[in-house]
């Protein structure tokens, strides 16, 4: 993003070609796409817990998208379903 704004900046100030110009804003504008998608993705994973729960039928996690599931120290009477993807559907 440095570069970018060093660039217009020796654009405007020492008069470079007009021709400059179209590859100079695309430069700025795929480095600040990368920025802001660089940015979103330091986001915290998501987690979804079951912990020391006694449960006398089924537990069922569901989880769309990107994260962790787990059930811990737990008794469960009957089954345990897990499923995790992109429309709540088992991936």
């Amino acid at each position: 993003m440095a570069a970018a704004v060093n660039v217009t900046t020796g654009m405007f100030t020492q008069h470079w070609a007009a021709r400059w110009l179209a590859p100079t804003i695309a430069l700025v504008v795929v480095g600040g796409g990368l920025e802001v998608l660089l940015r979103s993705s330091d986001r915290p994973p998501v987690r979804q817990r079951v912990s020391r729960t006694k449960v006398g039928g089924g537990v069922r996690q569901r989880m769309s998208g990107v994260g962790e599931q787990s059930v811990i120290d737990s008794e469960i009477a009957r089954d345990l379903d897990q499923s995790q993807g992109t429309n709540g559907d088992a991936a």
